[in-house]
């Protein structure tokens, strides 16, 4: 049942996630990280509900990044890396970076990436049933593991085909994070995978949202070829995409294909909730290393909503038209 009204209190959602998401336990080394966008309210709920389980918990506040996948200062980054659990609430995600990957190598488990707001905390995405969110995480994640391609179609106009030989699906603990090294982001809700390097081929067309560009007022239209986005077009917001990748080294790579689970997400003008809800789909130009299990290191990690896609597994369809057929 579709519940996104639901308002829960921020100090009961902020338990949840430290108590039930990451299972932090008494005399822990937590370590928040927000940015300059998140309010008081928010981390100081976040310390609060940390230090109430009798962890050891410390905030770090950084700038804001220029853009989502910039790395952290040198510090935090070291911090991360020392930290038993680490949570990361940011305007610009760092979960596609360097000091993601060490902290995971290093066995910090964690979410390492959240929304900012209050809102989005209380409402929505952060409000679902995420343990019966995983059920279907792992069904989805059970059935690309071992498949060679993925196929995706929208009415908006995707047709593209990715090979996934030897990945493993991503981000189907939805959330939910117990074992040294595990590692996923909030809000709970998806499976995805970086497609292999120069496999991709055919054309994405990102509708409503994107990271760092916004609210898109007529779909990104992207031609791939062999791994590549070759082409972009579609009016004002194509021209921000295309400033924002200028010069990056591999930021032209397609780094993520994510199938979106959570049935109470609401898609709006935050990439971080929309791309978790279910029937939609998203996919990034740039980074997928950093522990994601890609090759490509890069500065920058933009997702793209796709609205109602059909998406088929070695031929055999899992999702049509938005509609999940596990």
């Amino acid at each position: 049942m579709d519940s996104s009204n639901q308002v829960l209190p921020l100090g009961e959602v902020a338990r949840r996630v430290v108590a039930d998401c990451l299972g932090l336990q008494q005399h822990e080394r937590f370590l928040l990280v927000t940015d300059d966008a998140v309010a008081c309210d928010l981390s100081d709920a976040i310390i609060g509900a940390a230090r109430n389980l009798g962890a050891d918990a410390v905030h770090a506040s950084i700038g804001t990044r220029r853009t989502s996948g910039e790395e952290p200062p040198a510090p935090v980054s070291a911090a991360m890396m020392a930290a038993d659990v680490c949570l990361c609430v940011a305007e610009r995600s760092i979960y596609h970076t360097r000091a993601t990957g060490q902290a995971k190598a290093s066995g910090t488990r964690g979410l390492f990436n959240a929304p900012a707001s209050v809102d989005a905390w209380t409402r929505g995405a952060m409000t679902a049933d995420f343990p019966a969110i995983r059920e279907v995480a792992i069904r989805l994640a059970d059935r690309l593991r071992g498949a060679e391609w993925v196929s995706l179609t929208s009415p908006a106009g995707c047709d593209i085909r990715v090979g996934i030989k030897g990945r493993e699906p991503r981000g189907w603990y939805t959330a939910i994070v117990r074992q040294p090294g595990e590692i996923s982001a909030l809000p709970g809700g998806e499976v995805s995978f970086p497609p292999v390097e120069g496999t991709s081929s055919g054309v994405i067309v990102m509708e409503r949202v994107m990271t760092d560009v916004g609210a898109l007022a007529e779909p990104i239209r992207i031609t791939v070829r062999d791994g590549l986005a070759t082409e972009i077009s579609g009016g004002a917001a194509a021209e921000r995409l295309r400033k924002l990748i200028k010069g990056i080294p591999g930021a032209t790579n397609i780094g993520e294909l994510g199938i979106g689970l959570n049935p109470v997400a609401r898609v709006s003008d935050d990439i971080t909730e929309s791309k978790k809800r279910l029937g939609t789909a998203h996919f990034a130009l740039g980074d997928s290393a950093g522990g994601y299990g890609g090759t490509v290191e890069c500065a920058v990690h933009l997702d793209g909503l796709v609205l109602a896609p059909t998406i088929a597994i070695d031929g055999e369809v899992v999702m049509r038209d938005g509609d999940l057929v596990l």
